[in-house]
């Protein structure tokens, strides 16, 4: 496959674009920030034939955010076109590597030139529902940090070696998280001064484990945060229901 432009992209595909700007609730919260949001999802785990989770226990794997959201709505009017398009996206990324990344570049740059209009920034984060190390989104031998020096991109992770991209792209900014059964490598992404986002089902507290709690709710832009603090996520229903044995939920 060539990429040529959006239209013949949509065409040979049957996808409307790869990702979206300030789209989806999550993301819509940027704008109160002078901010747009390009967005990629993708089909977590193993759900394309292709693996992009590869810090996930079989736990978040059941109670993944794929399943939640505008995702659920959808697919009780429409059916599951929602999965099923980032089923063929994910297919792309691992199939037709050049494809994909000229039309990712081209939809970058198409964000940007719209926050610009607007007088806004840009951030990106491509691991809405992955964990992709970002350089692998590569053309010719350099990744999508390269390509855009000047946009913010960011991420969440259960990798922990993605927090030594940090020192190396000023432009990427990676939070660690907690998964049940990874309490001692957070307690040590946190004094390394890597935050932590930890998902509680009743309340999020002010504190814990001795540091601060901040609301990660209220926005996504976690690079936007002032201090290393652990981020605090309230528990979302998900088609599959939580039981009270779930570790990575705090209870």
């Amino acid at each position: 496959m060539e990429f040529i432009s959006k239209a013949q992209a949509r065409r040979d595909t049957g996808l409307n674009y790869l990702g979206s700007v300030s789209e989806t609730v999550k993301h819509k919260k940027s704008i109160k920030y002078g901010e747009l949001t390009y967005s990629l999802y993708l089909a977590p785990a193993k759900t394309s034939g292709y693996e992009v989770c590869p810090g996930r226990t079989a736990e978040c794997t059941r109670l993944c955010l794929n399943e939640s959201g505008m995702n659920t709505m959808t697919q009780k009017i429409k059916g599951d076109v929602i999965n099923e398009s980032r089923i063929k996206k994910t297919r792309l990324f691992f199939e037709e590597k050049e494809f994909f990344m000229k039309w990712l570049i081209f939809e970058i740059n198409a964000a940007k030139a719209k926050a610009a209009r607007n007088r806004m920034t840009l951030s990106v984060r491509l691991n809405n529902t992955s964990d992709i190390n970002p350089l692998d989104f590569e053309l010719y031998g350099v990744n999508i940090l390269e390509m855009f020096p000047d946009v913010q991109f960011y991420d969440y992770t259960k990798v922990a070696d993605r927090a030594n991209l940090m020192k190396v792209y000023k432009n990427y900014d990676v939070t660690y998280s907690y998964n049940g059964y990874n309490i001692e490598m957070c307690k040590q992404m946190l004094s390394h001064n890597v935050k932590v986002a930890m998902v509680f089902k009743n309340y999020i507290p002010d504190q814990y484990m001795g540091y601060n709690v901040i609301n990660g709710d209220e926005y996504d832009m976690r690079y936007r945060d002032l201090e290393t603090c652990i981020v605090g996520l309230k528990y979302k229903k998900v088609r599959n229901s939580i039981d009270n044995n779930v570790k990575f939920v705090i209870q």
